[in-house]
């Protein structure tokens, strides 16, 4: 989506809900001062009154507190804007009040590169008012963005006391952001309002405009389902009920209430999973023809039955002494986009795609062959993504009928929830480049694959047809991302008490479909049938000089990295959203550092917790072990091996936690739940048990759905500005303004 339709349906989804929540606070108005009335005209709709008074509430709330700027117009000084510029000199700016000068100021800016040569040229435009002598407390700004879809303001001005400035970012879509609030203590005497780089340029300055009233419909839903809560929890009748529903009603898989329940809940996720992907790329990357390497080169690449990639001047870098170190390349005239592409595969004057060539074959090139278009990387990953969600959903109801008899309704729906947004698929629905696509597909295929070999075994004897797909996924997956090859350690797990020859036939046969074209693919492009190309890619991991440090500083950096993956603590703050990760390092593996990016330990996510209750299993004597202990354990040992691989050939990535994260959260809450249900306890006991691991899930649910809007690595801010503007003044009830 272009910034101007999410702006579009940002308007107008606010200003749908902001109309939906005025008729209930309507509504509850006319039920607070005509009680009669609604009596006889609502007559038991008792819930509906009820969130009709929290909606009232809200909406009190919101005109008093949230939209205060608005009130400042009572306080403020004599309203004046700026007109042309003088004929006479273009740094003087006509104001509407004569007593007021101002002057507009071009300040230009000239950056060079490493040689000292020019690298680029911009000017920043800054406008300063004098001799105001009036309290200010409001500016408008009405300014031309340009490169960007958004702009930094610097304001700064001098009151009776000091001189003092901040930043402000406007946001083109989002134009309530131009009303900017300001607080400065008496009466202003100077004000200076600058745009940080050359981003734009100021059409007009009004100092002093009232500032409208902005309703947050988002805003005033939650502030309402919140009111609405608190007035429920002070019914008795109602806390009766919410107990039964938390801690007595059970999961019941031939209730159809609850499949409805459990498919809306489901539906709501892939609508939220669409909406992350589809505004998270920017038109930079979409215009980036290093982007398009994937969907677009290796597509054709495929259709012309070639495996290298056409385009740009790759013979050019046989003349480079070091062609896989990016720093020597740009520093001896080699620049990037007219010689090579970021992780762009090069070798011998050709450039390949290392990354899997499941999906491409699976679902790029037949939509360009059917529609004669070439498919957006976002849109594929999404239809992956949407795909995995769906499956699932499906191995979690066969985990929860099949593992876990008598589980509670609510941990039923929270245990989905947890999967979801614990497992780090914010990582590809968020950064939706071509890097995304091959893991997206991977964990589509991996999922599919856990739960038919599942299905396989549900019965006394293995079925054949799902145990051939499932391998046949497990072997695809490897196709997409080749360390998910130790997902595969589930098959001798899962099938062990069913070893036979017919067996291990219907298990080989499809990895070796599989496998013989992708070693053939392999071969062709880089001589060797084990060889995906990682260590002729071209990125900002020098893979050449990180193989010449000696054994101890690559086992060190492996154990930092191994521990990063595990440990690495997001920052957690009272400004929205409340959760963002950061980058990885510190001062114990900066020489040895090989990768820096951004990431977010798994330990951040709470639920998991819970492995103690494994380990306290796992060593403990003469003890029974849960039904899903084996297949926990191989879990585990499948994140650990891939933590161990991803640490010692790559380093630390947001992005790669989604290889891990799964086999960690279903273990965690397979171990949730016998603790809650597994030991003979009293009831009171098991209220507790239940009410502490609600909390782990909620807060797990809740650090991942606020990891959605944050950065998930260094290449690129995942989400659209005008959205994540939005977002931050509907939900960050501390830096709206």
């Amino acid at each position: 989506m272009t910034n101007q339709t999410i702006s579009s349906l940002t308007g107008h989804f606010n200003f749908f809900l902001a109309t939906v929540m005025a008729f209930f606070a309507i509504y509850g108005l006319i039920s607070v001062t005509l009680s009669r009335l609604t009596k006889t005209v609502f007559q038991g709709k008792a819930i509906l009154k009820l969130f009709a008074l929290a909606s009232l509430l809200a909406f009190i709330l919101e005109i008093a507190v949230f939209n205060y700027p608005s009130h400042l117009r009572h306080f403020s000084g004599a309203e004046f804007h700026t007109l042309e510029v003088s004929p006479q000199d273009s740094t003087i700016l006509f104001t509407t009040d004569p007593t007021v000068s101002a002057k507009r100021i071009f300040k230009p800016k000239i950056t060079q590169d490493s040689r000292g040569n020019i690298d680029s040229v911009s000017a920043t435009d800054e406008i300063v008012f004098e001799n105001l002598d009036r309290r200010i407390t409001s500016l408008h700004i009405r300014p031309v963005f340009r490169n960007n879809d958004f702009l930094a303001l610097h304001i700064r001005a001098t009151d009776e006391t000091d001189t003092r400035g901040f930043t402000r970012f406007l946001h083109d879509g989002f134009p309530h952001d131009n009303h900017i609030p300001v607080q400065y203590f008496g009466k202003v005497s100077k004000l200076s309002v600058q745009i940080l780089g050359d981003t734009g340029e100021f059409s007009q300055i009004t100092v002093n405009k009232p500032i409208p009233f902005y309703f947050s419909g988002l805003r005033i839903l939650v502030i309402a389902c919140l009111f609405f809560v608190i007035i429920l929890c002070a019914s008795r009748k109602f806390r009766a009920r919410a107990i039964y529903f938390l801690f007595e009603y059970k999961f019941n898989p031939a209730d159809k209430k609850q499949k409805f329940v459990y498919a809306f809940m489901v539906i709501l996720v892939l609508l939220f999973s669409g909406i992350s992907a589809f505004t998270s790329t920017s038109k930079f990357w979409q215009e980036y023809v290093g982007d398009w390497q994937y969907n677009i080169f290796l597509v054709d690449a495929l259709l012309a039955g070639r495996p290298y990639l056409d385009v740009g001047r790759p013979e050019m870098l046989q003349v480079a002494e070091r062609p896989y170190d990016l720093q020597w390349l740009w520093e001896n005239g080699f620049g990037a986009s007219d010689w090579w592409y970021g992780d762009w595969a090069y070798y011998n004057g050709k450039f390949y795609s290392y990354f899997g060539i499941v999906p491409a074959i699976i679902l790029f090139a037949p939509w360009k062959l059917i529609t004669g278009d070439y498919l957006p990387n976002y849109v594929g990953i999404f239809i992956f993504m949407a795909i995995s969600i769906i499956l699932m959903a499906m191995l979690w109801r066969h985990c929860v009928k099949k593992y876990m008899p008598g589980t509670r309704f609510i941990f039923y729906l929270l245990g989905f929830l947890a999967l979801f947004f614990a497992s780090a698929l914010f990582g590809p629905l968020r950064f939706t480049r071509f890097y995304s696509i091959v893991s997206s597909g991977g964990f589509m295929f991996t999922i599919a694959g856990i739960l038919l070999l599942l299905k396989s075994v549900a019965r006394e004897r293995p079925n054949g047809l799902k145990l051939f797909f499932a391998c046949l996924c497990f072997a695809l997956a490897v196709g997409c991302r080749p360390n998910l090859v130790f997902v595969s350690i589930l098959v001798p797990v899962v099938l062990w008490k069913y070893r036979s020859f017919k067996t291990a036939a219907l298990i080989m046969i499809p990895y070796i479909i599989v496998a013989i074209p992708l070693c053939y693919y392999n071969y062709i492009r880089f001589g060797s049938i084990f060889d995906f190309g990682v260590n002729y890619n071209l990125t900002n991991i020098n893979t050449s000089g990180y193989n010449l440090l000696n054994p101890i500083d690559r086992i060190l950096n492996t154990f930092v990295n191994f521990l990063s993956y595990i440990f690495s603590l997001n920052t957690y703050s009272h400004l929205f959203p409340y959760v963002e990760c950061h980058p990885v390092g510190g001062f114990i593996n900066w020489a040895p550092k090989r990768f820096y990016d951004k990431g977010v330990g798994i330990i951040n996510f709470p639920i998991v917790f819970f492995w103690f209750l494994y380990f306290k299993n796992l060593f403990a004597k003469n003890k029974i072990k849960p039904q899903t202990f084996y297949l926990s354990t191989t879990f585990l040992a499948i994140a650990a091996i891939t933590i161990l691989l991803n640490s010692w050939l790559i380093g630390v990535s947001g992005r790669y936690i989604i290889d891990y994260a799964f086999f960690l959260i279903l273990p965690s809450i397979f171990y949730a739940y016998y603790w809650c249900n597994g030991q003979p306890c009293c009831n009171n006991q098991t209220r507790n048990r239940l009410k502490i691991t609600y909390t782990l899930l909620v807060v797990s649910i809740f650090v991942g759905l606020f990891l959605f809007a944050t950065d998930v690595t260094n290449d690129q801010t995942p989400s659209n500005p005008v959205l994540y503007r939005y977002l931050q003044y509907s939900l960050g009830f501390v830096n709206n303004f």
